[in-house]
């Protein structure tokens, strides 16, 4: 698909996050802390109409928080195991990825492909 026109992929009206507060898909506590968050946003995904279409749209345009029940990591994972690369003006800064990661992605990453050698 050519486009990042977010309704390309799934009707948003029938989003089960819509109106709801958005932080809850987005947090940002210290590594190492559990993410109810996290969580919380996953659970909500589960009972979602369109949650197939949303994971696919983060896929190819969304670096961070909660898109399609997945996170910024297993969203990683799926995009090398796809291998999709998102667009350069789409993908997240390395001081943002940093401070919202603390690294946890590319070690997670690193620790898979060397599994996988």
């Amino acid at each position: 698909m050519d486009t990042q026109d977010i309704s390309d992929f799934f009707d948003t009206s029938k989003a089960s996050c819509k109106g709801k507060d958005i932080t809850l898909f987005y947090p940002n506590l210290p590594a190492g802390q559990h993410r109810k968050d996290v969580e919380l946003a996953k659970e909500m995904c589960k009972e979602c109409e369109v949650v197939e279409g949303c994971l696919d749209y983060s896929l190819r345009y969304e670096p961070l928080g909660v898109w399609g029940g997945k996170s910024e990591i297993e969203r990683e994972i799926l995009r090398r195991q796809q291998k999709i690369t998102l667009p350069l003006d789409r993908r997240a800064s390395p001081t943002v990825r940093r401070s919202v990661n603390a690294g946890r992605v590319q070690r997670i990453i690193n620790r898979l492909d060397l599994a996988n050698e």
